[in-house]
This record gives structure tokens, sequence and C-alpha cells, in this order.
């Protein structure tokens, strides 16, 4: 019923030899710690290789054999949807092959179907609720580390669900990446542009987003992990510590939870709740959090968001919950969350800067206006909300039309000059191009989306207000006036 190590590896071999032009099989820089090699696969369709990636990683923990056969599963189902252009259908949930090829065409998605093969391999030979890897633990009877204890995020930090005990299964190991399944996340990490990540993980039904160490708040930026102690095999010495997340990116967590959330509902309707890792239990050293902390502990890299799904609900046994006798519906739900959330990491502006301007300057200045000006405020953050909201099916269109999307983009190259200029105005010429783009936009996309319609109406407004108007103070408006305003 579950795949073998050397099972899975085959379906993702077969895959990049049978659809090179769509796949591509990657073996990560080190072996199990029982010398199995560990694969990712990538899906890329279209041209252009400078895009955003997605990475999303199963089988951590060896026991949670379904996961690594549904990530399998949803390559096989978004290469057949792009190849032959057919949707990709879980229940009463619906991808177009449209849907399917802005993914494909905007994102590199990262597939790491099994971080820990040694773990799997005892699970389906000798020990079906073996946990963690197979560490021989010095001065001990015991093996394993939890490899979703072992990541540089206040590792060693014993607070709720985290050991510094070799024989326990939250083993947090002898060191932060002490083990190679876990250095090959990292690597991947450091040599990719991944934008967001997902560790599939089961059971519980949730979409678990950061924090997991301590409750998180959005008024103290001072309460940061980067001031507390690890390594100490004791927990947190900070009492009432309350871990500090910028707002903007709060509400990009429980946007995108909850829409990960209703596609898994659509499916066959199963409730996944959306909540931060630390509601479930306390945790340190986990890959959720360690891919989304990496630009906060050095702001030289990139920001990745990250979350854990647990899939599946509690059944009869604690076996059967991990490893289900027939997985098939769980897979199902899986499948639509983890492709929900590649769907939420599509960017219009770099489907449009990227692959249409050919270089990401403008974008990158329009990019600045949102995160370091709208984004601190309310009205901002409502602008970015909307844009979000809109930002898909705008996207599907442009991709479809390539008239539609020439347009955008000149109008994307003046905006990026706009900002970055504050002194340079906005034109009557400006104002009637973007208003005629948006008036198609609507017509087209608000056709199957009343909302979409509402939401380009309230950007016509705010760009109709505008005219002749130097962009500083443009932006001053949007950070003090959110869509709903008169």
């Amino acid at each position: 019923m579950y795949r073998t190590v050397p099972q899975l590896d085959s379906v993702i071999s077969q895959l990049a030899t049978s659809f090179p032009q769509l796949c591509t099989r990657v073996q990560l820089p080190e072996p199990s710690v029982q010398g199995r090699p560990v694969f990712a696969l990538r899906l890329r369709g279209g041209p252009g290789g400078n895009r955003r990636g997605v990475l999303f990683v199963g089988g951590t923990h060896a026991r949670e054999l379904m996961n690594p056969d549904a990530l399998v599963e949803l390559a096989v189902d978004l290469i057949t949807s792009y190849l032959d252009g057919t949707p990709v259908v879980y229940g009463g949930r619906t991808w177009t092959a449209l849907d399917v090829k802005l993914v494909l065409e905007s994102l590199d998605v990262w597939i790491v179907p099994c971080v820990n093969p040694d773990g799997r391999h005892r699970v389906l030979t000798v020990d079906d609720m073996w946990r963690g890897n197979l560490r021989d633990n010095p001065g001990t009877p015991c093996d394993g580390v939890d490899l979703n204890r072992n990541a540089d995020f206040v590792w060693g930090v014993t607070e709720g669900q985290t050991s510094c005990n070799p024989c326990s299964e939250v083993f947090a190991g002898s060191g932060a990446f002490s083990e190679p399944e876990t250095r090959n996340i990292k690597h991947l990490l450091d040599t990719r542009h991944i934008h967001s990540f997902a560790d599939v993980h089961s059971f519980s039904e949730l979409v678990l987003y950061p924090w997991g160490h301590a409750p998180s708040q959005t008024d103290d930026p001072a309460q940061r992990f980067t001031g507390l102690p690890t390594g100490t095999c004791a927990p947190i010495g900070a009492p009432g510590h309350r871990e500090y997340i910028t707002p903007r990116d709060q509400l990009r967590f429980t946007t995108v939870a909850q829409r990960v959330v209703e596609a898994i509902a659509a499916v066959r309707g199963r409730t996944y709740t959306p909540q931060t890792g630390r509601a479930l239990y306390a945790t340190t050293g986990t890959q959720s959090d360690y891919v989304y902390s990496r630009h906060i502990a050095n702001p030289a890299l990139h920001k990745t968001y990250g979350f854990t799904l647990e899939t599946g609900p509690r059944a009869e046994t604690v076996e059967d919950s991990f490893h289900p006798r027939d997985p098939t519906l769980i897979k199902r739900d899986a499948k639509a969350g983890v492709l929900a959330l590649a769907q939420q990491s599509v960017c219009a502006f770099d489907l449009i800067g990227v692959r249409l301007l050919g270089r990401r300057a403008e974008v990158d200045a329009v990019r600045r206006v949102r995160d370091e000006q709208l984004a601190t405020t309310e009205p901002g953050r409502e602008w970015i909300t909307l844009i979000e909201r809109v930002e898909l099916p705008v996207a599907g269109l442009l991709l479809a039309d390539e008239r539609l999307a020439g347009r955008a983009a000149a109008l994307i190259e003046r905006a990026g000059k706009l900002v970055a200029d504050e002194k340079l105005s906005v034109t009557d010429e400006d104002a009637d191009q973007g208003l005629a783009l948006l008036a198609e936009l609507a017509e087209r996309a608000g056709a199957k989306d009343e909302q979409v319609r509402v939401d380009l109406k309230a950007v016509g407004t705010a760009l109709d207000r505008a005219r002749r108007v130097p962009s500083a103070e443009v932006v001053r408006d949007l950070m003090e006036r959110g869509p709903s305003s008169k």
C-alpha cells in the first residue's frame, strides 16, 4: 500500500527521464546516516529560470507514511495536467489547466518526498511506530534524532515537546543540524530562492505557521529569538517571552493558511484548523520555524514563509492515525492543501517583471514600497491584502493574453520609475492607461468573481485620485486610506 524508499525514488527518476522538459531530479549533497541517497524533484514549465521557488518535504517523521506518497502523486498530477491541458480535480476542488500552467510557469516547485529514508525503511520492515532517523547515539542503547527538532532555531531549548535525552522520541540531536538529513534541507534553502515551504506531517488536520516556541505578538520587536540562549537543555530562560512577528507577516501567514484550509475543505468537507505551532504545543528546532527565522537571524537572506501541514484525523488507534489502512482520501486532502499553498506563492509582479521585462529592478522598487511602507499601517496592509486577493485571477489572464501582459509590463515599469524617484508625479497618461487596463481586467476576471471586480474598482479609484500627484504623496495616501475609505 505504501511505497518503499526505492519505489519513491523510482517514481521521481521515471518522471525526470520521461519528462526532462518539466522535471529535474537532484541528488542532495549528503546521504542519510545509513548511506541512502536523498533526492529532490524540481518541476518547472515554460521559459525563464530566475524565479521564486516553493519547497515541499515529507517523511521527516518516519512513521508518517502517507505524505511522501502524496507528494510524488501530486507531481504526477501536475505533469499530467500541464502536458494534457486537463484540470486537476480532488473531490469537489478543481484547478484548471491554466491554474496549473500558472503555477509551473511562475514557480520552481521543489519536492523532497522522503527526507528520512532510513526511518521509513525501518517503519516498513521493523518498527511501524519509529519516528526519528537512525543515528546511533553514543554512550546509550538508543538510536534516533527527531529531525524536526534538529534545525538551528532556538536549538537545544527543551520547551514543550523537545528533549536533550538521547532516548526520547523528540531528541534534538547533538547539535543544530547535526544530521545529514536536515543539512540537505538547509542546502536547498541556501542555494535556491525558496519563497514558501511546507513540511507535511501527520496527524491532526492542522495548518501550522510560526511561531512554535512561544506565543506570537506584533507590538514589541525587542522580543526576538536572537536574544534567547540556545543549547541550554532547559526551557526558555525568559519568563513571559512572546516572540515578535511583523503585522505584515502575521497577516500573510493567517491569510494563506485560511486559503489552504478552504481548499482542503472543498475536497470532501474536512475541516482543518489554521493556527500557530505554539497553539498545538511548544517546540524548538522545527523546520518550518527555522526557514522563516533565517531572514531575521541573517538579514542578508531572503524571507521564506514556513508552514507545517498535519494531514489526517485521529483514528481509532495511533498506528492508523499515522498510516491508515486506506490513505486515499487523506492523500487527496493533502495534495489539495499543498497545491493551494503553491498557488498562493505565485506573484503577478514577478511574472510580469521577470518574464516580460527581463529584469527585477522595477519590480523590486514596487515591492519595497509594499514591504517597507504600506506594510507598516493598517490601511496599507488592507491594500496589500486586496492586491494578493486579485493576484491569481489577474496573473492567469496575463499568462493567457500576451497583449494584456505587455500593457501590464509597461505600467509596472512606469510604477517602478515613479516610486524610485519620489519627485515624479503620476501623469494623466499614466492614470488613463492604468484605468483602461483595470477596466478590461475587471470585465474579464470580474465576470467570474464579483469580489475581483470590486477590488479592481477600488484600485481604479485610488489611481484616479493620484493624477498629477508626486509618487511620495500617493504612497502616503495609500498608507492613510484603505480600499474602503471614501
